[in-house]
């Protein structure tokens, strides 16, 4: 499915829906390597969970609760009772008169479901923002925000790209299946900035110059443009001239500048010319 996406062949909408997203993300996550991939996301998460229980993780897509609530997957894990509800464009579900509100229920049979199973219950709100909008989450009691946790998209396709730079002891089809992932989100545009922090181990660290810009007797090539202060005939450095000096007549904006004494006609060209 990540070929067919990455080469345009399936159909935009299919393409846009989050079950397809949802099912590529976290397939990976089941049949890749655990221990690497599983282990660490869910580390970056908060969540502290040994290689041996990611192994033995079990993943359940789309499990039915009461009340018609459909999740979009429960992870058990080690200690944790992991329920993710994943959004890409669509809203979260509202209450109605009939029924509450998604999160409210997924909440509700999330702990119902993690206390039968002696799980300690978290929920996961996945986005696709680039920050935690509280009022998409302004539904959920005060009482219940130590069961959840919100992350986005971007966070795991940078979690991907960081596992490829620093990880050198991946097999090539773990290293092709992560890079085919990582290409699929970059894709569908759910990628952010990284910050400046991946350029520290890249060697020496950066030196702090006093000036960045080209400096003209120094450079070995260069354009036939040297700079003002090398080119005018003048001893002394330019300044800035605090007076206001040129003034077009033909704009109704300067019209209230007419009777400043320091205006004076100019030339049609002002600017220096090299004879």
């Amino acid at each position: 499915m990540y070929l067919a996406q990455l080469h345009g062949k399936l159909s935009s909408k299919t393409e846009r829906s989050e079950d397809i997203l949802t099912s590529d993300v976290f397939s990976f996550f089941k049949y890749s390597n655990r221990e690497i991939f599983l282990k660490a996301y869910l580390q970056e998460l908060g969540l502290d969970v040994t290689g041996q229980e990611a192994k033995d993780a079990e993943f359940f897509f789309w499990p039915h609760f009461e009340e018609k609530t459909e999740p979009d997957l429960v992870i058990i894990v080690g200690n944790y009772y992991l329920l993710i509800e994943a959004k890409l464009f669509s809203p979260f579900g509202e209450e109605t008169k009939n029924r509450k509100a998604q999160l409210l229920r997924e909440i509700e049979g999330g702990i119902l479901e993690a206390r039968n199973n002696s799980k300690d219950f978290r929920i996961i709100a996945i986005t696709s923002d680039h920050y935690y909008k509280e009022n998409k989450f302004g539904i959920i009691p005060s009482d219940c925000f130590n069961y959840f946790k919100w992350t986005n998209w971007q966070a795991i396709t940078l979690f991907l790209n960081d596992i490829l730079e620093s990880r050198r002891n991946l097999t090539v089809q773990e290293r092709a299946f992560a890079a085919d992932l990582y290409n699929l989100l970059d894709k569908k545009n759910l990628r952010d900035f990284g910050g400046f922090h991946n350029f520290y181990d890249l060697g020496p660290p950066l030196k702090t110059r006093e000036c960045v810009f080209f400096e003209a007797k120094t450079a070995t090539f260069r354009g036939a443009f040297i700079g003002f202060t090398e080119s005018l005939p003048i001893d002394k450095k330019l300044g800035a001239f605090k007076k206001i000096f040129l003034h077009n007549r033909e704009r109704e904006l300067f019209k209230s500048l007419f009777k400043l004494e320091a205006m004076k006609k100019t030339e049609p060209s002002i600017f220096w010319r090299e004879t």
